[in-house]
């Protein structure tokens, strides 16, 4: 078994996974690193790799040509997947490029990608979930020759991962099982283990795994010397890794985020629900991320979603559009003027309990986002716009299978008595833990915990199973 490795910024533990499959007869590792820092980090500690492709030594220094447009679009039919939606997964090398730069971009990495897989022809390729163009192109090369893709996320379950090729943030065969669970109905000891889970959920729900560190006002503490020690590191490292941000820049960030938050809490820029109106709630989704680059490229611009959305509303019911907490003083006043603009919206800020909001909307609407998973476990209606494992509850009405000038009929449909179907919310329970295994997947650099060594085994033995290793 020889593994292909796409580290991302994951490479302290990715290298400590790579470690334990060593152990379990895996060899011959190769990978995809963003920098030279990154391959001095891993670089003899354990793991013999024998083939490491480096983004800033290896694709950076390729791009001051102009792109062959007609290899790229050959490339592109033959692939059967459109390049510009994979560029719109990237979050790092698009900014200040013209369209014959950005052009280049994709080509260098699909012709060294490409060219890198046919010369090591690994076994298998793991990485976090496809977040940007590179991981992109890595999935579309890979299954192209026939080699497996396995992305490790999120088991969309509390403190449980998964790990699928198929398609990205779902389950491999998800949709098999709950066919299967449909036809057999489910076993008493599977209902028990829905119907627990739900009612402990409605107790008091629980955030997603990390959130609780993502949520946290933003302020200057001692923890961040380390942080900034290390993106110094980092940047004037390897000036040419486009994930490394400078020190400077962390800290300016740091303060802006501040001043953002204070500045709002000034001038009100955040309503409070009111008793007893009728609502549909939007969460604002944190961007950049792959939950929208990915899945959901056309919805993009949330402003002009949120004002289709409240377009499309029944007369009686307002928009409650709910900023989300990792969000907090990460946009500009700017971004929630224009949504205060909107006269149906009322804009609620990320310290609003959500609970009771999603407990008393009469819909929920989300593009991808997981208040639409937990809607449905309030056996609540839920819109959603883009691609995401619950779309495959049957209770869930999805708009981008209709035009927008017909969304009117949906919001309707789902604010005045659309009923949501309990047991398939119980069988998407149970299948979701029958797809998923204790783990918890992160940026290492933002959430210390990924290193635990029980962690890393547990990854190591979710990888371990689809590797065919013992």
């Amino acid at each position: 078994m020889k593994p292909y490795i796409f580290f991302s910024v994951h490479e302290p533990l990715f290298h400590l996974v790579a470690a334990d499959l060593a152990a379990r007869g895996a060899s011959g590792f190769s990978g995809f690193l963003w920098s030279t820092e990154q391959e001095k980090a891993i670089a003899n500690r354990g793991v013999p790799y024998h083939d490491l492709i480096v983004f800033s030594r290896d694709l950076l220094p390729k791009y001051d040509e102009p792109p062959d447009l007609a290899w790229l679009a050959r490339r592109e039919r033959e692939l059967g997947v459109s390049v510009q939606r994979m560029l719109e997964a990237e979050r790092h090398l698009i900014k200040g490029r013209t369209f014959e730069q950005i052009m280049r971009v994709a080509e260098v990495g699909l012709r060294t990608i490409g060219d890198a897989l046919d010369r090591i022809k690994p076994d298998a390729l793991f990485s976090e979930d496809v977040s940007c163009f590179h991981s992109y192109a890595h999935r579309v090369l890979a299954h192209e020759r026939g080699i497996k893709f396995w992305a490790i996320g999120t088991g969309r379950l509390p403190g449980r991962i998964s790990v699928y090729s198929k398609s990205p943030q779902i389950p491999d065969d998800l949709d098999a099982t709950l066919d299967e669970l449909r036809k057999q109905g489910l076993t008493p000891e599977q209902r028990a283990l829905g119907e627990a889970y739900i009612a402990k959920f409605r107790d008091r729900p629980a955030r997603p795994t990390g959130m609780e560190t993502r949520a946290a006002r933003p302020k200057i503490e001692l923890a961040d010397a380390r942080r900034l020690a290390t993106a110094a590191t980092r940047f004037f490292g390897d000036r040419g890794d486009p994930t490394a941000i400078p020190p400077w820049r962390a800290m300016t960030t740091r303060l802006t985020r501040m001043s953002r938050v204070a500045w709002a809490e000034v001038r009100g820029v955040f309503d409070d629900p009111v008793p007893g109106e009728r609502y549909v709630l939007y969460p604002i989704h944190f961007q950049p991320e792959a939950s929208t680059l990915v899945q959901a490229p056309m919805y993009l611009d949330q402003v002009n979603l949120v004002r289709d959305i409240a377009a499309s509303l029944p007369i009686g019911v307002r928009l409650y559009v709910k900023e989300h907490v990792s969000n907090r003083g990460r946009r500009p006043l700017s971004f929630y003027e224009q949504l205060r603009a909107l006269p149906s919206v009322r804009l609620l800020g990320p310290d609003t309990d959500v609970w009771p909001l999603i407990r008393n909307a009469s819909a929920i609407a989300v593009i991808t986002g997981t208040m639409g998973w937990e809607g449905l476990l309030f056996d609540k209606p839920v819109v959603t716009f883009g691609s995401v494992f619950f779309n495959l509850h049957p209770s869930v009405l999805r708009a981008s299978d209709v035009p927008k000038d017909r969304w009117y009929e949906l919001f309707a449909r789902a604010v005045d008595g659309h009923v949501v179907d309990h047991d398939e919310t119980i069988a998407m329970v149970v299948a979701l833990h029958a797809h998923s295994r204790p783990g918890f997947i992160a940026n290492p650099s933002s959430f210390r915990e990924v290193l635990q060594p029980d962690n890393v085994r547990h990854i190591a033995d979710a990888l371990a199973e689809v590797l065919g290793l013992s």
